[in-house]
């Protein structure tokens, strides 16, 4: 199992076999964006399930290779990325990609490069 993208379920593929591999991220998921304490100081999650793919640094060409799936500054897309469980087993999700507002470029890299994923649902094909 790796982590995949695709604008398709059908174009999916490990990021290691784009046109231009991408190496793995760190990767962050939460079930909820938010949490909500209740009156019993219990918490609630509510929200919509997010993540996070992140790079100490990327080359300029596998940033492009990646912008390839959000030309704008966001866009649908499917993941399969690592969930918070037991075994952090990987999971498929559809998911809205978006893009970092800054890049912190350095000579031909892009420095401490985060993609964000929102509206992430779990993806039975």
């Amino acid at each position: 199992m790796a982590y995949e993208i695709g604008a398709t379920y059908v174009g999916m593929k490990e990021l290691s076999d784009l046109t231009v591999p991408v190496p793995d991220p760190k990767s962050d998921f939460q079930d909820y964006s938010q949490y909500i304490t209740l009156g019993n100081n219990k918490v609630r999650g509510a929200g919509v399930a997010i993540g996070e793919w992140r790079w100490t640094y990327l080359e300029r060409t596998t940033r492009d290779q990646l912008k390839t799936f959000c030309t704008a500054a966001s866009a649908d897309v499917y993941i399969k990325t690592r969930k918070n469980d037991n075994e952090d087993a990987y999971q498929l999700y559809t998911a809205t990609m978006i893009w970092p507002m800054d890049e912190e470029k350095s000579f031909s890299r892009r420095m401490d490069f985060v993609i964000k994923f929102t509206n992430a649902e779990e993806y039975t094909p």
